[in-house]
């Protein structure tokens, strides 16, 4: 049988993000499910960016006729009849903040996803997704890094930028007043760096 994948797509400076809308039965479904979005929050700037698959199983999609997506920016659906929402990808908000690292100070940009959450031993602490968001250059590597289900924040400066858990958790820790409050953060890390040239004491 057809079914209709609906997907949203954008460049976000060098880094593309996907957003996996939802499997329908018809291409009117698809259709009418872009249209609720598009003119949301999230996807507002970048509603061009919406596109219909078909595509042939034998299988029917569990979530069938579902909209994942409540409003593109950091919402999501998890599963069907459970009423809790987690932050899926949030390169979109932390960008809102942030991108002057990458526009104005040359800083590249890139997501991680780190499975779930375990100690230096491998031990586990905490189910994922552990997604890490990071800013760096040559000297050094700006680290957000979120727990979803839980929506905790840890932030961390480290040498470099780097896939390993580990690493990235024994980097040097921000202060926890910083965790969820970007637009403070984003203040101070400019201002430390156009003053001092570094971001808490490290130089970039």
């Amino acid at each position: 049988m057809f079914y209709y994948k609906a997907t949203h797509k954008y460049k976000l400076i060098d880094h593309i993000e996907k957003k996996d809308i939802g499997i329908y039965s018809s291409l009117e479904n698809a259709k009418k499910a872009i249209k609720e979005l598009e003119l949301k929050d999230g996807f507002i700037d970048t509603k061009n960016g919406f596109f219909v698959k078909k595509f042939f199983s034998f299988v029917k999609p569990k979530l069938l006729d579902k909209t994942f997506w409540v409003d593109g920016f950091d919402t999501y659906v998890w599963v069907e009849n459970i009423t809790k929402k987690i932050i899926c990808d949030v390169s979109y908000s932390i960008m809102e903040h942030f991108s002057f690292l990458v526009k104005d100070y040359g800083f590249k940009f890139d997501k991680v996803e780190l499975g779930d959450m375990k100690d230096e031993n491998g031990k586990l602490w905490f189910y994922g997704p552990f997604n890490c968001y990071s800013f760096y250059n040559e000297n050094i590597c700006i680290n957000f890094m979120n727990l979803v289900q839980r929506q905790d924040w840890y932030i961390t400066i480290t040498k470099e930028f780097s896939n390993n858990q580990t690493y990235i958790s024994k980097g040097q820790q921000i202060d926890s007043k910083y965790y969820y409050n970007w637009e403070l953060l984003a203040s101070v890390i400019k201002n430390d760096i156009e003053v001092n040239n570094e971001v808490f004491g490290n130089s970039i």
